[in-house]
């Protein structure tokens, strides 16, 4: 049995999608049944498994709700845990967020667990692009800088999961960590190009000052904002192979996804 924390999410759906495909029992754990807050709750909901699917919000207590989940899993006999993880760069106590550092804890404690486990270490999503991509007048304004992405698709992320919940010993996934890309770094003047615009960077205080008139919080915009910084300076540019390793099929390209996501207006409409 495989419990699921996250299965309703942007990633999860997949992997909750790609576990009853293959008739794998899987069990999604959600509120209010099991709540991350709850430990007790937690421990109950995964009373059974083996294998735990780790994918928590961002949240200002991500460290303690991991902290949670991980504690009810050793209490209730689980062997491995397979989590979401921040991309690999951004990780260390010092991490440019709360979030990427709340990762690195996360992982520290799990590899003291005496837990098996695989970290699936994702770099910017592609299906954050639109919550940030807004076309005006043929341009598209970003606080990203110039610098390649290596974004990659959670449809893939999904996937890679599911490989890594299915495999055994003798896959070699175990005590692992993958960083999960696209095929190639990615610019967001290459974004603004496959849109048909004109990409046009924005200063961060501007930025801010848009998000805020959107109705952001304090705290979603400093998320944003210095997470846009570590991705202007090129730190999460490189690819990898991690995805066609795991999934056995490349990563989607971003042209696929915009083509997908943003498909063109008919003509005369």
């Amino acid at each position: 049995m495989i419990a699921l924390l996250g299965a309703t999410g942007t990633i999860g759906r997949h992997v909750a999608a790609g576990l009853r495909e293959r008739g794998v029992a899987a069990r999604a754990l959600r509120r209010p049944a099991a709540d991350l807050r709850d430990p007790a709750s937690l421990r109950a909901g995964m009373d059974g498994a083996t294998t735990l699917f780790l994918l928590t919000p961002h949240d200002a207590d991500q460290a303690v709700l991991e902290a949670n989940a991980l504690a009810a899993a050793v209490a209730a006999g689980v062997e491995r845990v397979v989590k979401i993880s921040g991309g690999a760069p951004s990780l260390g106590p010092n991490g440019p967020t709360a979030t990427a550092a709340a990762h690195f804890a996360s992982e520290q404690a799990i590899e003291a667990s005496g837990l098996s486990y695989t970290f699936l270490r994702c770099s910017f999503m592609m299906q954050n692009l639109p919550g940030i991509v807004a076309r005006r007048g043929g341009l598209l304004p970003a606080p990203f800088g110039r610098a390649p992405i290596a974004m990659v698709d959670a449809h893939d992320v999904g996937a890679c999961a599911v490989a890594a919940l299915l495999s055994d010993d003798a896959a070699g996934l175990d005590g692992t960590a993958w960083h999960l890309t696209g095929p190639r770094g990615v610019t967001f003047g290459d974004v603004a190009a496959a849109l048909g615009a004109r990409y046009v960077p924005v200063p961060a205080r501007l930025a801010a000052a848009g998000m805020r008139r959107r109705g952001a919080s304090a705290g979603e915009i400093d998320h944003a904002l210095r997470m846009a910084a570590y991705f202007a300076s090129g730190a999460d540019g490189a690819p990898t192979d991690a995805v066609a390793h795991l999934r056995g099929a490349p990563p989607r390209t971003v042209e696929a996804f915009l083509a997908e996501t943003f498909p063109p207006h008919p003509k005369g409409r």
